[in-house]
């Protein structure tokens, strides 16, 4: 009887324990599926980088002007053509550029007479001398970094601006001959008496012997690296989506307007 007992609460706790071992099986199998994981926003292409390159075509201003600021009298104003190619970084609307230009800074050959002077009184001047005559062409090479943002018009036209710095190495040098001007000149009548007579133009003017006593051309003393400040405006022209043209214009240190054309990879 004990063990028909014992034999009857073992088979009571076996068939509960299957059942309660089925109903799981029965819920877990009822149950529905967790859901998915849902990916992340898609990014915005106008948020990725792109990388491309531009070439570019600069007319610099030297304006008569401006130079004199600093003289009494000059011979005129310049202007000079740069070519240039920019590495570009664009992203949505703003661009990263660097720089490398060269161009041609070409002073007009001519009288200039330094401020406060007077030649009427025996004080000399600066004649400043051609790259034909000095034998050498005077210019500079250039890098800088540039960001320039764009607020769009339309779909193929947006208005360009931004600024930015870089330095320029001078090469060349800019050739003066140190001039005592011939009896009669002055400051507004410099023709020909301030030309220098060693030219062969019927001028007057007398060569004074520079530092080293030679009465050769001298050059200024200028410092062989120079900054580089910019400040640009214009407009961007966009064919498609990768191609643009630039038209701008503003201050690289010297007044210029420009045209680039680009592409973006």
């Amino acid at each position: 009887m004990r063990f028909a007992t014992l034999g009857l609460i073992c088979s009571m706790i076996a068939a509960t324990s299957a059942a309660h071992a089925q109903g799981a099986a029965l819920d877990s199998s009822s149950a529905a599926p967790p859901p998915p994981p849902t990916a992340g926003p898609a990014p915005d292409a106008a948020d990725k980088p792109e990388y491309g390159i531009d070439l570019r075509l600069r007319e610099v201003y030297l304006p008569a002007g401006l130079i004199g600021l600093f003289v009494t009298r000059a011979a005129g104003g310049a202007s000079n053509t740069g070519y240039g190619v920019d590495f570009v970084r664009r992203r949505g609307t703003l661009e990263l550029q660097l720089g490398l230009e060269y161009e041609h800074i070409t002073m007009q050959e001519g009288v200039y007479i330094n401020s406060g002077d007077n030649v009427a009184n025996g004080d000399t001047i600066d004649y400043i001398l051609s790259p034909a005559h000095a034998g050498t062409d005077f210019g500079w090479f250039t890098l800088e970094f540039t960001f320039m943002n764009h607020a769009p018009i339309n779909k193929y036209v947006s208005f360009r601006y931004g600024g930015g710095a870089g330095i320029g190495i001078l090469t060349g040098a800019v050739k003066r001959y140190d001039t005592a001007c011939a009896p009669g000149a002055t400051n507004d009548n410099v023709t020909p008496q301030c030309v220098p007579a060693v030219l062969g133009t019927g001028g007057g003017g007398t060569i004074s012997p520079d530092s080293s006593g030679e009465k050769e051309p001298a050059a200024y003393n200028l410092p062989p690296v120079f900054p580089v400040v910019n400040a640009i405006i214009g407009f961007q022209i966009k064919p498609t989506d990768k191609a643009v043209i630039n038209i701008e214009g503003g201050i690289r240190t010297l007044p210029f307007i420009g045209v680039s054309a680009g592409y973006f990879f």
